[in-house]
């Protein structure tokens, strides 16, 4: 027989769901963190040069201010910025760029170079915020990674405005962040791997006990109810295996019921079956029968037949009251006066054995409840009182309540229950003295008929009792049904 495993997909499988769902935990917020740290790291070592180059900026500044831009137009004067550009150049190793008010670059450090900007007119967004006076800094990211520091420079003889520009090349930061950038990616990978295994183990470990589990049901469904599912834990596995065995227990008991139940019926029908077959059988085989005799023996048929009769609406009474579906008529119901008209019913039957009857009324008693049910579940009890009472004896009912439930208590003087047979009495057939209720005519139903009436109405039914003292059997039904 396949397993419930075998049939599921794996990505169905709750095991890898589990890894799956917790590597997503984990790996997720990892590479969130990896980023996260990777841009903070980033803007921490480019802020850093920039405050390294802004200082320099306003000192170049402050040199081309030193200029007028009518003095620059003089061959001597350029010569005397251009040496200040490239020492400052060659010391900051930055480049350096000189424009005047109308941008056009005056001097450019790299003035040799075949880039060389002398010159030309530099319309950069950055230079033009300058000569209004905006210092700026921008960071470019192409074939090279370029930071670019602008500030105005003013004449202040004239009052015209020039600008600086000092452009860096930043890719050994990009560089070393790369190389970084690998390590923490490869130690994310690493540590990813890490917790796949442990997760997946962790999984393994969960996900054992619940296949143990589905194995040992999907055995007992299979009509194994005799195996139980080991408990080797304190955590919810071991709750649920210990409900699944009482569960099971609890299976086997009405198995056991069920196959009791029908060796009982078929014992009970049986024997007045066989008397009836014998005798038909004993008239039949004679040729001519007195007819006293006949007589007899077709009372004793009508009386087995009767018999038969009284056990089949018993369990038909029985097999009503089991069902689940089946509604209770609930209705005021007076207590006091059902248990009396039960009692003067009754009372042929108390006269006939000898039995007293007595009745004691606490209080009026008023609840809701079905009151042909529950009354026929207080007629048995009293009426078994009264079959099993010896002669002069009494039985006695009382009627009381509380604020919550109503109380009936039913006591015989009879000859009690043994302490280990009391659990078994509302069995259905089950009989303490194999033979007593074929004296007393019973079928053995009686008392599963009335548990399961007082079950119904959410009450409870116990019995107190001991050899030779009698027993008091207490119902107790909600006035109120919830």
């Amino acid at each position: 027989m396949a397993t419930i495993s075998d049939k599921l997909p794996w990505y169905h499988s709750i095991r890898w769901r589990l890894a799956l769902s917790y590597i997503g935990l984990s790996i997720v917020p990892l590479l969130i963190f990896n980023f996260s740290i990777m841009g903070f790291i980033t803007d921490y070592f480019v802020n850093n040069r920039i405050n390294v180059i802004q200082p320099r900026a306003a000192i170049m500044s402050d040199i081309v201010s030193g200029f007028t831009f009518t003095s620059l137009q003089q061959e001597a004067s350029i010569r005397r910025l251009r040496d200040r550009v490239r020492i400052r150049s060659s010391d900051w190793g930055v480049r350096i760029i000189v424009v005047d008010d109308n941008a056009r670059v005056l001097d450019d450090s790299n003035r040799d170079a075949l880039d060389s900007l002398v010159g030309q007119t530099l319309l950069q967004s950055s230079v033009l915020e300058a000569l209004n006076g905006r210092n700026s800094t921008v960071l470019h990211r192409g074939d090279e990674s370029l930071l670019y520091v602008t500030m105005s420079a003013r004449d202040e003889i004239s009052g015209r405005v020039g600008a600086v520009m000092l452009v860096s090349n930043i890719d050994d930061i990009f560089d070393s962040l790369s190389e970084f950038r690998a390590r923490l990616y490869l130690y994310s990978l690493a540590v990813g791997l890490l917790v796949f295994v442990l997760v997946f183990v962790m999984s393994h470990r969960i996900i054992t006990p619940l296949r143990q589990i589905v194995r040992v049901v999907q055995r007992m469904s299979a009509g194994q109810l005799n195996l139980r599912i080991p408990i080797t834990s304190r955590d919810e596995y071991s709750i649920l295996s210990r409900t699944f065995n009482n569960m099971t227990e609890e299976l086997e008991q009405v198995e056991r019921t069920r196959e009791e139940f029908v060796s009982n019926v078929s014992h009970e029908l049986k024997t007045p079956l066989t008397a009836i077959k014998v005798l038909s059988e004993s008239i039949l085989s004679q040729e001519s029968v007195p007819e006293e005799v006949s007589r007899e023996f077709m009372q004793d048929i009508s009386s087995e037949v009767d018999r038969m009769v009284h056990i089949t609406n018993d369990l038909l009474a029985l097999v009503k009251v089991n069902q689940r579906e089946q509604s209770l008529n609930i209705a005021p119901t007076d207590i006091n006066k059902l248990v009396e008209d039960i009692l003067k019913r009754l009372s042929p039957l108390a006269e006939q054995k000898k039995v007293i009857l007595l009745y004691e009324e606490v209080r009026p008693v008023q609840i809701d409840a079905d009151e042909i049910k529950l009354a026929l579940a207080i007629s048995n009890i009293v009426e078994n009182g009264i079959k099993y009472t010896p002669r002069g004896g009494t039985v006695k009912v009382v009627v009381d309540s509380d604020h919550q439930s109503a109380f009936i208590t039913i006591q015989d003087t009879g000859p009690g229950i043994p302490e280990e047979e009391q659990d078994k009495i509302f069995n259905r057939f089950y009989r303490i003295d194999k033979t007593r209720d074929r004296d007393t005519g019973g079928t053995g139903l009686g008392l599963a008929i009335s548990r399961s009436t007082v079950l119904m109405h959410n009450g409870s039914i116990k019995i107190n009792s001991k050899p030779d003292e009698g027993c008091v059997f207490v119902l107790r039904i909600p006035i109120r049904m919830s």
